[in-house]
């Protein structure tokens, strides 16, 4: 099989692994300890920023707030009548009296709010859109304070890609860049899945041990079968660009002296396999090889079946697809190579 080697222009690139991350993501855990009087949640169920979770007993502190209004109130109507007695007739009452007025009016205040925030922190809401996680809550079971109630993962149209790369590779990077991502095959496995994304952050410092960066990349509107902490390729493009030949991956041979392929050439009427050694520079998304120097744009290469050719060997080439990488059809239906004299 053969294919023509083609000449592009690239830029060098990284390959990395790269980790799904919701962009809102949070476990829950209560504050206060208490008795589960009613959860209202489900596996798998989107809840809606502000709705109430989780309600721990909390008949002891509506009792005690009902006190506490009852004495705020009373405290305010006092003030009003020791400020209105002040107003009309300033011997009425002492300067004492109306701080303790204004004193008394201030703590019952200050009582009612502290027991309606104990009330609200032991009805546990949802603190932004979110998919509710596994969890194991009945009614009647009691928590202790810190205990893990449920994680909660944000709807956000969008998920965040946090990959790792050389220093000298994120030094090129700026935000706005894009990078590849690979998601995989389409199409019964024929087709792959590739996504350009932006970068959205880059970390300010590299890490002391692998002196390696952080990059954060921002992908829209994710597949429906992307999950976060899913695993995902990224292709890092940087450098400046390079002229290359481009020839599939299959067409060139390693050996301990070197890199090499064969390539189609006409001698005496006839089609021969001529062996070159190549410099390769970079192999793409796996299946092209990137070749600098020994072989140009146009030449015909042997891509399939070069296990069975050598140096000077006729030939009965079968052109490849280039879009599945496969001969457009068998070499038998091709006429054998001329017997030579």
């Amino acid at each position: 099989g053969v294919a023509e080697a083609e000449r592009i222009s690239f830029r060098p690139t990284s390959v990395v692994v790269g980790t799904v991350l919701a962009p809102r993501f949070i476990v829950l855990r209560t504050e206060l300890p208490g008795v589960v009087t009613a959860v209202s949640m489900e596996p798998g169920q989107v809840v809606r920023e502000g709705q109430v979770l989780v309600q721990l007993d909390v008949r002891s502190e509506e009792a005690e707030l009902a006190s506490a209004v009852a004495a705020h109130d009373l405290a305010k109507a006092e003030l009003i009548r020791l400020q209105t007695m002040a107003n009309s007739s300033p011997n009425a009452i002492s300067a004492l009296e109306l701080d303790r007025g204004i004193a008394n009016e201030i703590q019952t205040g200050a009582e009612r709010r502290r027991l309606t925030v104990m009330i609200d922190r032991k009805t546990i809401r949802a603190p932004f859109d979110a998919r509710v996680g596994l969890h194991q809550l009945n009614i009647g079971q009691y928590l202790d304070v810190g205990t893990q109630i449920v994680s909660l993962e944000g709807t956000d149209p969008y998920f965040e890609i946090d990959f790792s790369v050389p220093k000298h590779i994120a030094e090129t990077l700026k935000i706005g860049d894009l990078v590849r991502l690979n998601l995989g095959t389409t199409n019964g496995g024929l087709t792959p899945q590739v996504l350009d994304v932006p970068v959205v952050a880059l970390d300010g410092r590299a890490d002391a041990i692998s002196r390696t960066m952080l990059v954060r990349a921002r992908i829209e509107n994710p597949p429906a079968t992307m999950r976060p902490n899913d695993s995902v390729r990224v292709v890092v493009e940087y450098g400046d660009v390079i002229s290359a030949i481009a020839v599939p991956a299959t067409a060139v041979r390693s050996a301990p002296t070197g890199r090499s392929l064969f390539v189609v050439v006409e001698r005496d009427g006839a089609l021969r396999a001529e062996l070159r050694n190549v410099s390769v520079v970079g192999t793409g998304d796996g299946t092209r090889a990137w070749i600098s120097s020994g072989l140009s744009g146009g030449e015909q290469v042997v891509a399939e079946g070069s296990f069975k050719v050598r140096d000077g060997a006729l030939l009965a080439p079968v052109p490849i697809d280039r879009s599945t990488g496969i001969a457009t059809s068998s070499a038998t239906d091709h006429p054998s190579p001329p017997e030579l004299p």
